[in-house]
């Protein structure tokens, strides 16, 4: 019971691992199907050849007891007919032999005649053989059975065959004769052959079933590789080809599936270069965005241009807006130098013409030899390929964004001018913020010298009232201590103290009544009498006057004059006594000696400057902003009223013009008068 139970269990088990690996593996279903096919086919061959071996080995035994009995009727037909049953004993026995001899062949086991009746007239049987082989001769027939002309073929007992055949004479049925054969010894050989049948289909089969499984793992190992490349795919690898091997289609499934890795890793490699491209224009925004100074703007623009196209070398250059002619903002890498020292930038000729005309973004992948540019200059400066791009803003092209040569010797191409006209964009507006917070810082420090200016005007116009005030208050009594202290100097006899003391009295008076007329310089705003004059005039005398004074101090003037005439609307008077206090200043700040450079020269069509610049003992940073204030002074002794640079201050602004101020203390001071050039038109 329990046995059974075991087998069960192990018929259900591999029932089960039968359905999981059916349901699992294509291979084992495919040898499967092909080892169920081969043992159909081996078992109906097997049966085919059983069924015609069967048929032979039965038409065999029929010809033998068919050729016996034949023989037979042909020598007992008179005495069947005749009845003579003695006759018919010995002609029956004569064809039984010794049992070693019936043993070979097919053995003759009985023979009987009968009648027309179907009663026994003569038989005989191989009563040795019989009893050898266990089987017994039914001599009776039954005449119902045998009507019908022909034999008539009976298997009987394991082994015994029986013919009945009707036995003529002269036309008529005289009787019959029974023949009984043994077909075992041809049964065995049918036996052997049928083994020897089985044995073949049997090795057929395993055969058959080894080739289906070498033909399924023909198909099942090129699909796992095709699995396991698919798997690796997944992964992102994309360095496993499949072996190719002949043309079925296996192998024209593994050539679309490597031409399948080829396009999804080219897919991939521009994947990774678009989604690398937009992190570097992403950051190149942010980063640019950022920079609101030109200088590094400009240098951030090349190191980004390199990093997104290779660029070797990277201009930005802009169209002026009065002349509309290009110039160059800067040039990076390693044709710089070479670019910047011609007199015009390389996209001035063709490339401008291109794209002021067009107004889209140029390639030329063989500068040296494009309609629109030198061939000789692209020779000789060493540029191979160009992509140019107008910088736009509101709508009107401002500049060029212009790349020379890619790294690595190769060209440019259309990607890369794709990627470059994006760039090119977040430049511009880079570029438009520099240029406006530019302007904007222009703007706020116009607006605060502006201011500076007003409270100053302000403040002198509070100061100016209140020193005419206090200078009209003072004068007339200040006018009679000096006239009487003069008085008791010339008329009275004084000792040598009192003299002493009326003296300084009287010199006092002097310095306070200077005071009070600076004060009123100071105060009055009286027109001043422009014309138009070569600046170097007052220049020259102011020199002239205090060469005297430089000379005692030990100071050296150096003058600087251009040799043609540089014209302003002035009024001579006041510009020499702008000239004396800026030139008394810079000598009262070098008491040990110095040198004194004064040089006028023109900045540009518009304005014209004079610098007076000392070795003296300079200004404090905290005092720079101060010195044009009224009444503000540096000088100890008490000299000065602190009134020179604010009167001369007055009188260049009064002329259009101002006065800047660069100080480094114990190196020196130098004073830079702009004025308006006079324009004779």
């Amino acid at each position: 019971m329990a046995e059974g139970k075991g087998i069960t269990a192990a018929v259900i088990a591999l029932a089960r691992l039968t359905v999981d690996r059916w349901r699992r593996g294509i291979g084992f279903r495919v040898s499967f199907l092909m080892t169920a096919v081969l043992v159909m086919v081996t078992t109906l061959v097997g049966a085919y050849f059983f069924w015609e071996e069967k048929k032979s080995y039965d038409a065999e035994v029929r010809v033998r007891a068919l050729y016996v009995a034949n023989e037979a009727a042909a020598s007992t037909a008179e005495d069947i007919a005749a009845g003579n049953r003695n006759a018919l004993d010995k002609k029956i026995s004569s064809y039984f032999t010794s049992s070693e001899e019936l043993l070979s062949g097919t053995p003759l086991l009985s023979l009987t005649a009968y009648d027309r009746n179907c009663d026994i007239l003569a038989s005989s049987t191989a009563t040795a053989l019989l009893s050898r082989i266990k089987l017994s001769a039914n001599p009776r027939l039954s005449c119902d059975s045998q009507q019908g002309p022909g034999p008539i073929f009976l298997v009987g007992q394991s082994g015994l065959y029986e013919l009945t055949l009707p036995v003529l004479n002269r036309g008529e049925r005289a009787g019959f004769l029974r023949v009984g054969v043994y077909g075992q010894p041809l049964s065995r050989q049918f036996a052997g052959t049928i083994q020897k049948i089985g044995v073949a289909l049997f090795g057929i089969l395993l055969v058959g079933i080894a080739f289906g499984r070498i033909i399924a793992l023909g198909i099942t190992r090129p699909i796992l590789q095709l699995s396991e490349a698919a798997d690796k795919l997944s992964r992102q690898n994309w360095d496993t080809p499949l072996p190719l091997k002949g043309f079925d289609e296996i192998s024209k499934l593994s050539r679309a599936f490597n031409r399948m890795v080829l396009a999804l890793k080219e897919r991939e490699a521009s994947l990774s270069r678009g989604n690398r491209d937009l992190f570097i224009l992403h950051t190149s925004g942010l980063d640019l965005m950022e920079s609101l100074d030109l200088d590094a703007l400009l240098a951030k623009i090349a190191a980004r241009a390199e990093d997104l196209v290779r660029a070797d070398t990277t201009a930005i250059s802009v169209i002026g807006g009065s002349d509309r002619m290009l110039k160059y903002l800067g040039v990076f890498g390693t044709k710089s130098k070479l670019v910047k020292e011609r007199d015009l930038p390389l996209e001035a000729g063709g490339i401008y013409n291109w794209l002021v005309s067009y107004g889209t973004p140029l390639l030329i992948t063989d500068a040296q030899d494009d309609f629109r540019l030198d061939s000789g200059l692209m020779k000789t400066l060493g540029i191979n390929s160009i992509m140019a791009v107008p910088l736009w803003q509101s709508n009107t092209m401002t500049g060029i964004l212009t790349v020379l040569n890619k790294k690595g010797g190769v060209s440019f191409d259309k990607n890369d001018l794709r990627l470059f006209t994006v760039f090119s964009s977040l430049s511009a507006a880079a570029l438009q913020n520099a240029s406006l917070y530019s302007d904007l810082k222009a703007k706020m420090n116009e607006l605060k010298l502006t201011q500076e200016q007003l409270i100053h005007s302000t403040k002198m116009a509070a100061i100016g009232e209140l020193a005419a005030n206090v200078a009209h208050e003072i004068n007339n009594p200040l006018t009679s201590v000096l006239g009487y202290t003069t008085h008791l100097l010339k008329t009275l006899p004084l000792q040598e103290s009192p003299r002493r003391i009326l003296g300084m009295m009287e010199q006092e008076t002097l310095r306070v009544r200077k005071i009070i007329r600076n004060l009123l310089d100071f105060a009055r705003h009286k027109p001043s009498s422009m014309q138009p004059g070569d600046l170097a005039i007052p220049l020259r005398e102011t020199v002239a006057l205090v060469q005297g004074v430089a000379d005692a101090a030990s100071v050296v003037i150096q003058e600087d004059y251009p040799p043609a005439s540089l014209a302003v609307n002035m009024d001579q008077n006041e510009m020499k006594q702008v000239f004396i206090n800026i030139v008394n200043n810079a000598l009262q700040a070098m008491p040990r000696g110095g040198e004194l450079r004064i040089r006028l020269d023109r900045v540009n069509d518009q304005e014209l400057v004079v610098e007076f610049s000392d070795t003296g003992t300079g200004i404090a940073p905290e005092n720079v902003d101060k010195i044009f204030e009224p009444f503000f002074s540096t000088k100890s002794s008490g000299d000065g009223t602190g009134l020179g640079l604010s009167i001369s201050y007055r009188i260049v602004r009064n002329h259009g013009g101002r006065i800047e101020t660069k100080s480094e203390a114990g190196k020196g001071t130098v004073f830079s008068v702009f004025l308006p050039s006079y324009q004779s038109g």
